[in-house]
C-alpha cells in the first residue's frame, strides 16, 4: 500500500507543470505579437520618410533645373510665375504630397540673397499618443516634418 498513497500524493503534478509550461508559452506568443505589431508600425513610419524625402528631392531638382522660374516654387503662395508649366507642376506636386503622406502639406521658400530654397513637408505619423496631444510649443506629438535645402 504504500506505492499506491505515493501515486495519490504525486497525482495531477504532471498537469501543474503543463499549466505553467503553458502560462509561459502564453506570455511569450503576447511579446511576439507586439514585436510584430511595432516592427509594422516602424515600418510605416520608414516608409512614409522615405515617401516625404524622394518627393522633395524630386521638387527641389525640378527647381534647380528650372532656375528662370525659380519664384513659381515657393509654396504656399508662389511668387510671380509667368510659367504655366511650372505653376501646374508645383499644383500636382501639392496634390501628390497630400495624396502620400497623411495630413501631408508642403513649404517652400525661396532667399534670393543667398539663393537658398528650403522645402519642409510635413504629416502626420504614428505617434504614441493617440489623443492628439500638444507638446509645449503646440504641435502635435505625431507631426512628423522633413527640411531639405538646397541653392538654387
Amino acid at each position: 500500500m504504500p506505492a499506491r498513497s505515493r501515486r495519490r500524493r504525486q497525482a495531477g503534478f504532471g498537469l501543474f507543470d503543463a499549466l505553467v509550461a503553458l502560462a509561459i508559452l502564453s506570455i511569450g506568443l503576447l511579446g511576439l505579437t507586439r514585436l510584430q505589431a511595432r516592427s509594422l508600425s516602424y515600418g510605416t513610419e520608414a516608409d512614409q520618410r522615405v515617401r516625404a524625402v524622394q518627393l522633395g528631392s524630386e521638387l527641389l531638382g525640378t527647381a534647380m533645373i528650372d532656375a528662370t522660374n525659380v519664384q513659381c516654387y515657393k509654396l504656399p503662395t508662389p511668387g510671380s510665375c509667368t510659367s504655366g508649366s511650372a505653376s501646374e507642376y508645383v499644383e500636382d506636386f501639392v496634390d501628390r504630397v497630400a495624396q502620400t503622406l497623411p495630413d501631408g502639406e508642403v513649404t517652400v521658400s525661396y532667399d534670393s540673397t543667398t539663393r537658398r530654397m528650403t522645402l519642409v513637408i510635413t504629416w502626420t505619423g504614428k505617434g504614441s499618443r493617440e489623443d492628439g496631444a500638444e507638446t509645449e510649443d503646440g504641435e502635435d506629438e505625431r507631426t512628423r516634418r522633413m527640411e531639405a535645402s538646397t541653392y538654387v
